[in-house]
């Protein structure tokens, strides 16, 4: 792990040809993974083969990551619903399709992320959410690693095929019927709006919100609705939802 070759494309490589900026890249993500209840493994398109950072065996059918290594890509065929398999492959499909269009720069800036369900024998089956972005590329623009973080989906059904980048002030949906991406411009949260989601995660309720922020309960109420109006929804929970997986905060 972290040996690349000279046309990678990511860092720099030292004498014995390791690449030191990769290899940096790998340790940060051993301490993320540690850090968070979701999981984090690489794609080896290569040699086709997944490589886990950290584990969470609940997202993956109850299986520890070196079982879920040893079967390999195979594992999604067999254990995501069968109505989702399409997602996956859209995702397959329309989404490299996608990263085709970019340069190879732009590859590892672009992040693409799904929702579908994994099964479970022993309990409900599990709405997951994938987020894979390109961190190997070739100078021809040939992708050959990618970092996958999986999490607990925060939506309530599956799909949801999108590409971010941290690059453009537009993201693209996909969509399963008609088969095309759509792009939108992303939502740009208020000073107030982000102060007011971020003490609501810590747990505080409207009033204790209103007395951090030196203002009366009904103004706290009036950004919240605002806030509602702007990203769509109808309740805090769904507001959370809405502003971690979208990355505005």
């Amino acid at each position: 792990m972290g040996y690349v070759s000279n046309t990678s494309g990511v860092g720099s490589v030292d004498n014995q040809g390791r690449n030191t900026s990769c290899e940096m890249y790998y340790n940060a993500l051993k301490v993320l993974g540690r850090t968070g209840v979701g999981c984090i493994y690489i794609i080896d398109l290569k040699n086709e083969k997944l490589e886990f950072i950290s584990e969470n065996p609940s997202l993956f059918a109850g299986l520890h990551s070196k079982e879920v290594e040893k079967i390999g890509y195979r594992f999604f065929r067999k254990y995501a619903r069968a109505e989702d398999l399409k997602i996956l492959k859209a995702v397959n499909s329309a989404g490299f399709k996608f990263f085709e269009c970019l340069t190879s720069e732009e590859k590892k800036q672009h992040t693409i992320a799904y929702d579908f369900h994994i099964k479970s024998v022993s309990t409900v089956d599990v709405l997951v959410n994938h987020k894979i972005t390109p961190i190997e590329v070739s100078e021809e623009g040939d992708i050959s690693k990618m970092v996958c973080i999986a999490s607990y989906a925060l939506s309530k059904t599956a799909g949801n095929i999108c590409i971010s980048s941290n690059i453009s002030d537009v993201y693209w949906c996909y969509n399963l019927d008609t088969e095309k991406w759509s792009g939108q411009n992303k939502i740009t949260l208020k000073p107030r709006e982000i102060e007011i989601i971020r003490l609501y995660l810590q747990g505080l309720k409207i009033e204790e919100i209103a007395q951090q922020l030196f203002v009366s309960p009904t103004t706290v109420k009036f950004h919240r609705s605002k806030l509602f109006e702007k990203i769509g929804v109808s309740n805090i929970t769904e507001a959370i939802s809405y502003v971690i997986s979208n990355n505005l905060i």
